[in-house]
């Protein structure tokens, strides 16, 4: 039996960047609420084309330096005229492979143009929402492979708070089983199902601990009321 969304709410970490000069590139990142971004080792990085590689084949890469919310990044010494590049957002600096956002920089750009982000973001759909069961959907860079890289859902009652980064709460979990950058998850036998007038929040992170999930690796969420 499907269940039908009264109200609902996503929260996505949005990255955006512009050209500076000829050799300089600016990106602006706003993580999720109550997020710790030095922390929890969020991190930058560019390398030269326009597909993201290996963390160690970085040109630049950079720790975020601070536990604000929001905050910039430079990437200097380029050659914005001879070659492209390809900056990635991650999100846990130890795993290397959780970049969730990327800005393409192709060659020739010129001071003051936008880049344009692919984003990470995760939704469940009205046809999805079950009475104990839920299907999300989720996009993500085209480097990322979910399956391989430990990506997982995780639902909690009620909104997003920042206890969602150490899994206080959690109902359930699973993880992905596709490889493919946009795709579904489901998630069955919710325990105790999805109650009508609730409130429930769908998280999408990356990686794992010990083969739990990591929650401190999210990188998205979508909150919904049944």
């Amino acid at each position: 039996m499907a269940l039908q969304a009264t109200d609902s709410a996503q929260g996505i970490i949005q990255l955006s960047g512009s050209i500076i000069d000829g050799t300089t590139v600016k990106i602006n990142f706003n993580s999720l609420p109550g997020a710790h971004p030095k922390t929890m080792g969020y991190f930058v990085a560019i390398w030269q084309g326009s597909q993201i590689q290996a963390l160690s084949s970085a040109l630049q890469t950079q720790k975020i330096g601070v536990d604000n919310q929001a905050g910039t990044a430079n990437f200097t010494g380029l050659s914005l005229q001879k070659q492209d590049y390809i900056i990635g957002f991650g999100v846990d600096f130890e795993v290397g492979t959780t970049i969730c956002s990327t800005l393409y920089v192709p060659l020739n750009s010129q001071p003051f143009d936008p880049l344009t982000p692919n984003l990470s973001s995760v939704l469940v759909p009205e046809a999805g929402i079950g009475t104990n069961s839920l299907i999300a959907s989720y996009v993500t860079p085209l480097y990322n492979r979910p399956k391989t890289n430990a990506n997982w859902i995780g639902l909690f009652q009620g909104p997003f708070t920042a206890n969602c980064f150490n899994g206080t709460g959690v109902i359930a979990s699973t993880n992905a089983t596709s490889d493919t950058n946009t795709g579904s998850i489901a998630m069955n036998d919710i325990p105790n199902g999805l109650i009508r007038f609730q409130t429930y929040t769908v998280v999408y992170g990356m990686s794992s601990k010990a083969g739990s999930p990591n929650y401190s690796d999210i990188i998205s969420y979508y909150s919904f009321t049944v």
